[in-house]
């Protein structure tokens, strides 16, 4: 079913962008495709990178070819919205808040204890909510979701490929498994991020197989891509899969009754606390569920040294945005945790830190009006096009509670930008929808 989801034409007088609105050409969603691989997977060169001889934060970062590119993204997505700067702004103000978000990373440049650091990763959130605003004035959503699955599918093939052939590089050196052997992690320097990858994609997969009513091919991949997941061994992302799925269960479930907000929020409270307290403290019982040693997922320690130590160092403006996870700024927590923290796993610390406590409301706020929105959206939008904002919203927030959320060059924040537009659009919405069948007996 074609989704009435957010475009152009829903946001202005069509005749006035009628040239704009019209359908992407194949070209463009070549470059879409390829554009959404990179955020995904990035480079190749990065792909042989590991922490032996490379630090995390360098891959995460980019090398200069890397920025280059993302540079090059960022030019042709500005000549294409050219002369259309109106319909970007009214997408952009369907949620202030974002924009606002992002002005307070910039602004934290002047205030960062490493002002390099800081200034580089705000032009690349600025330049990744400029493509997220791109996919949501140039494609429907189910499109979106279409050209994200042909990229991820490639990506799980690679990562596949990284597996078995090339083990020196796609398996995690770092993170040990429970059997004292390497846990997968493909193209990625660490198994966590081939997890919250394959969650990912096992999520939109399984989108395509109901939108595109696929019984075979788009199922398929949705297996693979939970294989990943499961042999990654990451009890974040193997909980999230299985979160997503109880949630979309809810969700479907109580579309159209009066009870839809409730249930929404006792499911999400829910299924949010359960893999909180799983991270955050020794479950011995339930990480051995998940094949886990369970003096694995203690990151309570963490975020209590987090906030004593690093927060209440600054704890009204940060020290800038990534500036704190530095050699010198959190050699504290460092020194206590025993090894080397990329980040407070939990993005709203993270935000803390960085930006103050404003950053940390304005980002739990984002997040709970993309929820309450999406639920008015169930409402709203048959099929799983309807489903598909609040469930890559719930994905986008699992990760926030438990790792480094997914304010970052990412397509993860595309699609969670993506997401926010499209909600925001329904977000008016009263009057539930009701099955055809439903309608016409009434």
């Amino acid at each position: 079913m074609v989704s009435p989801a957010i475009t152009v034409d829903n946001i202005i007088n069509p005749p006035a962008v009628e040239s704009f609105v019209r359908g992407p050409g194949v070209s463009e969603r070549v470059f879409a495709v390829l554009m959404v691989f990179v955020y995904a997977f990035s480079l190749p060169n990065e792909w042989f990178v590991r922490v032996g001889n490379a630090s995390a934060g360098t891959v995460q970062s980019g090398s200069p070819i890397v920025t280059l590119v993302f540079l090059a993204f960022f030019g042709i997505v500005i000549l294409a919205m050219t002369n259309n700067w109106h319909v970007v702004l009214a997408a952009a103000g369907r949620e202030p808040l974002l924009p606002a978000f992002l002005a307070l990373i910039v602004l934290s440049t002047l205030w960062s204890a490493n002002i390099i650091e800081t200034f580089t990763s705000a032009v690349v959130l600025c330049i990744t909510f400029a493509v997220g605003i791109y996919f949501s004035i140039r494609f429907r959503l189910e499109e979106t979701l279409w050209l994200s699955g042909i990229a991820l599918a490639a990506g799980v093939v690679i990562n596949f490929v990284f597996i078995f052939v090339f083990q020196q590089f796609g398996l995690d050196t770092i993170n040990v498994g429970t059997d004292g052997g390497s846990k997968w992690s493909g193209i990625f320097v660490t198994k966590n991020e081939l997890g919250r990858v394959g969650a990912l994609s096992f999520l939109i997969f399984c989108f395509l197989a109901r939108v595109r009513r696929s019984a075979f091919v788009w199922p398929m991949w949705a297996l693979l891509a939970g294989i990943q997941v499961v042999g990654s061994d990451s009890a974040t992302s193997l909980g999230a899969t299985f979160g997503l799925i109880a949630l979309s269960v809810v969700f479907l479930g109580f579309r159209g009754r009066k009870t839809l907000y409730g249930a929404t929020a006792i499911a999400i409270t829910t299924v949010m606390s359960t893999l909180t307290l799983l991270a955050a403290t020794n479950l011995a019982v339930a990480t051995g569920l998940l094949g886990k040693d369970s003096n694995f997922t203690g990151r309570l320690p963490l975020w209590i040294d987090s906030m004593t130590i690093g927060v209440a160092e600054r704890p009204w403006l940060g020290y800038g945005w990534l500036a704190y996870w530095g050699e010198d700024e959190s050699f504290p927590v460092r020194v206590l945790q025993n090894f080397e923290v990329p980040h407070a796993h939990n993005a709203f610390i993270d935000a803390w830190l960085f930006a103050g406590p404003l950053a940390a409301i304005l980002l739990l706020a984002i997040y709970g009006r993309a929820l309450v929105w999406g639920a008015r959206n169930i409402r709203a939008i048959p099929g799983a096009v309807g489903l598909a904002p609040v469930m890559l919203t719930s994905y986008c927030f699992i990760f926030s509670l438990t790792e480094s959320g997914v304010v970052r060059r990412d397509l993860s924040f595309i699609l969670f930008i993506v997401s926010c537009i499209t909600v925001a659009k329904n977000k008016g919405v009263r009057q539930a929808w009701k099955p055809p069948a439903e309608t016409a007996a009434s």
